[in-house]
């Protein structure tokens, strides 16, 4: 297997699919009313850290293509490369940010907040699959 596989199909597909879960189990806890859930904390950090290695394997990939030693996501055009970064880092980080800061402020029940990071964080890793796969 080579880190273009890794990072597209297998650690994207986890991530992907990892959020949708964290949704539908926060929406899940929030609804059954429960507060105290380390087990779903530990998960959450989990996937908070695939989102990392894939960001760090990503930008292997990157140096690599710049090296000239392997291709871009997408069409390689400079409108997917960046769509495929923003979507597949950029945002899911600032939602991550602001998500944390609303669930530790009590602003919102934690597990609502994590409810609508995982949908927005499983939507944006979803997008940015789409664009990476070669056309």
């Amino acid at each position: 297997m080579d880190l273009v596989q890794l990072h597209g199909h297998v650690l994207g597909f986890i991530i992907i699919g990892s959020w949708a879960a964290i949704c539908f189990w926060s929406l899940a806890l929030r609804l059954l009313g429960y507060s105290e859930t380390p087990t779903f904390w530990r998960v959450v950090s989990v996937a908070q850290l695939l989102l990392v290695a894939q960001f760090l394997l990503g930008m292997a990939l990157l140096t690599r293509s710049a090296l000239g030693a392997g291709r871009l996501p997408g069409d390689e055009s400079a409108f997917d490369v960046s769509f495929h970064l923003l979507y597949g880092a950029g945002f899911p980080l600032v939602v991550l940010f602001v998500g944390h800061k609303w669930a530790r402020e009590g602003r919102y029940a934690p597990h609502t907040v994590f409810a609508v990071v995982g949908l927005v964080i499983f939507g944006l890793t979803a997008r940015a699959w789409q664009v990476g796969v070669p056309a």
